[in-house]
């Protein structure tokens, strides 16, 4: 008997065949598929009615910043500074323990009401080393399959220096050192957590912290992953000061690699592409985030040509949305729209970047990713039959281009129902709204002048907001 069984869905499998079954039935027991196809045994504890729906592999969320979910709406259509530097540091600055258990629990319950099932979310706001404590253990509560990397920052934050603060988020090498190495060994492997290091970015920790957590991630056999190339200006600061690109800097500090992620690598020339793709590093596209920041385009089918592994992330409270099916239509659009040619990054990439290649790059492909017998059970089903998604019609561009995280009417992780006709049953909704706003509104009465005269501005005329007198 299985515990739960998924019945005459169309079953979206992204298995080896890339196989798309309708009239599908998948079986699942003990946290794994244990069957899938059309004449799967009626015999379980809870069936589902999957008839008017798409099964997809749980969507596959490469790159966060949770606590940004507590700011979106402070600091936009502006580049990276002034954004950081008048605007976000100011604010998170402020964040303790609560604030972060409540950006934990107000993002996962987006992810989960938006269909991703697996994410990785960079954490250095160590305000207060509990902070990291509360997200993960937010995420355990919350179900959520979380890839949770350490982060560090000891020489800059966004070209913002020490300012010798007990609230400051720059910590010394030999703290940061030994907090990582307590977490990774707490969390790594507990439930459905997996620890990772990440460096803020080649310039907001110094050489030798660097070299130092590559080292640690070695020896704790976990992944590296840090922010390369998103803006032109590390790219020429890195020349300026080391004679090297950024990318081509960290591979000579011994960071590449198939366990090390790259993030952003808008900036990446034809060289530094084939040092990923010959070293097997992984790499996380944020389109959205790039776009509203004006990163840049990353050269993502020139990246992919030559065999590297790309996922999709959402990035933070630049991409306004946790919501993936809107990640990877923007990805394939933004592609098109560069290279002139539709072909450049199809429906079909675009759906594997948000599930197989993103487990992939979390190093999950052996559990999840695809919807096959003896993979964790990780499986969403889609509405269909709506205004937009009428049936008929090849499945995965409707999929890519015409779903949104509201079609998700159910989520499954790990072989256990997380959200059931858009109910979340692991957490209670209205509490952790109610207690988001709660923290919401006292980080932004914390963020000062800039941020009050941003939330008071006029209609803006001819220029953004934040530039109003």
């Amino acid at each position: 008997m299985f515990d739960i069984l998924i019945k005459n869905c169309c079953a979206v499998t992204m298995d080896n065949s890339r196989r798309i079954i309708d009239g599908c039935s998948i079986g699942i027991k003990d946290h794994l598929i244990m069957d899938v196809g059309r004449d799967v045994p009626e015999n379980a504890e809870e069936i589902i009615d999957g008839s008017s729906c798409f099964a997809l592999p749980g969507l596959v969320n490469c790159h966060t910043h949770v606590y940004q979910s507590l700011i979106k709406g402070v600091g936009y259509d502006m580049h990276f500074n002034p954004w950081n530097i008048r605007y976000l540091v100011p604010i998170i600055s402020h964040m303790g323990p609560d604030h972060a258990r409540a950006s934990a629990e107000l993002a996962a319950l987006e992810m989960i009401k938006s269909g991703t099932t697996a994410f990785s979310d960079h954490w250095y706001l160590h305000t207060d080393f509990r902070n990291i404590e509360e997200v993960a253990a937010g995420f355990d509560r919350a179900g959520l399959r979380n890839h949770a990397v350490f982060g560090f920052l000891n020489e800059s934050f966004a070209g913002r220096k020490n300012g010798n603060t007990e609230a400051d988020v720059l910590k010394g090498e030999e703290q940061l050192l030994a907090q990582a190495e307590r977490f990774v060994k707490t969390w790594n492997g507990r439930n459905l957590t997996t620890a990772a290091l990440g460096p803020g970015s080649t310039e907001d920790v110094s050489r030798e912290l660097f070299k130092e957590i590559i080292g640690l991630s070695r020896k704790l056999d976990v992944s590296v992953v840090t922010h390369i190339s998103g803006w032109v200006e590390i790219v020429s600061r890195s020349l300026e000061k080391h004679h090297l690109r950024d990318f081509e800097y960290a591979h000579s500090l011994g960071f590449t690699g198939p366990r090390s992620i790259a993030i952003h690598c808008v900036w990446l020339s034809e060289e530094e592409i084939a040092i990923a793709a010959e070293t097997g590093t992984m790499v996380v596209h944020n389109p959205v985030a790039n776009m509203h920041l004006g990163y840049g385009i990353a050269p993502v089918p020139e990246m992919i040509s030559r065999g590297v592994t790309v996922g999709l992330g959402t990035d933070g409270a630049a991409s306004y949305t946790y919501d993936m099916f809107e990640i990877g239509k923007t990805a394939a659009m933004l592609q098109k729209v560069r290279t002139l040619n539709p072909e450049a990054l199809t429906a079909e990439k675009a759906l594997e970047m948000m599930t197989l290649d993103g487990a992939k790059v979390l190093g999950l492909d052996g559990l999840v990713g695809s919807i096959e017998k003896g993979k964790r059970a990780d499986i969403i089903l889609v509405k269909r039959g709506t205004p937009h998604l009428l049936k008929g019609g090849r499945p995965v561009p409707q999929i890519v281009y015409s779903t949104g995280g509201p079609d998700v009417i159910t989520s499954i992780i790990d072989g256990i129902i997380v959200m059931r006709n858009r109910e979340v049953l692991t957490l209670n909704e209205g509490e952790v709204l109610a207690r988001a706003q709660n923290m919401r509104d006292e980080l932004l009465k914390a963020g000062g002048n800039d941020t009050d005269m941003l939330l008071k501005a006029p209609w803006p005329a001819g220029k953004a907001s934040w530039r109003m007198p």
